[in-house]
């Protein structure tokens, strides 16, 4: 993708997983959306933050290094997803998504209502942690 679409903007293209290029989303299923989150680094090389102090999140007791990320794609209904895997809940707040063939993530994650505990209708994919076809 040449150029980022505007927030509200649907996905033009297929959205893929970065490392073995499974089709994660359809075009037109996604809706971009700024929601700054620091969501847990994936397992690869990057130059690290000089603020790693505060881009550490605790998840079940352990820290880690996360990446400060603000542009999502937005899917309202995780049935819209073609290949798409979900952790556990962490923190009693959050299920991180990952690429269901080859299990790399985090992409994105999905809230958990804290009095129902159950998934809210919203799932974001990081548009830094996927690609286009």
């Amino acid at each position: 993708m040449d150029s980022l679409p505007a927030v509200g903007d649907r996905n033009t293209q297929t959205i893929v997983c970065s490392f073995c290029d499974d089709i994660i989303l359809r075009p037109q299923t996604a809706i971009l959306t700024n929601k700054p989150t620091l969501l847990p680094q994936m397992n690869i090389e990057k130059t690290p933050s000089s603020d790693t102090e505060s881009n550490r999140l605790s998840i079940n007791g352990s820290d880690h290094i996360c990446d400060s990320l603000e542009s999502f794609w937005l899917v309202s209904d995780m049935f819209t997803f073609e290949n798409v895997g979900f952790s556990n809940t962490v923190n009693n707040q959050t299920k991180y998504l990952v690429c269901a063939n080859c299990e790399r993530g985090p992409i994105g994650f999905s809230p958990i209502n804290p009095s129902t505990r159950q998934l809210e209708k919203e799932f974001y994919v990081a548009i830094d942690r996927i690609k286009y076809k």
